[in-house]
């Protein structure tokens, strides 16, 4: 029979593997929003805008 030792170390190996499967599974998912955005702009400077001085 199976001590109650080797159902704990199963217990353990299966929350490992569903723990590291979620990280991979949202890992996947920010890549694929990633994909979805606009293309990145390099910032430029601006001359007006927001707080910045008044003429």
């Amino acid at each position: 029979m199976c001590s109650p030792e080797s159902g704990v170390v199963v217990l353990d190996a299966v929350f490992l593997a569903a723990t590291v499967a979620l990280f991979a599974l949202v890992a996947l998912v920010a890549k694929g929003v990633e994909k979805l955005g606009p293309e990145a702009r390099p910032s430029t400077s601006r001359t007006t805008g927001r707080g910045g001085e008044r003429p």
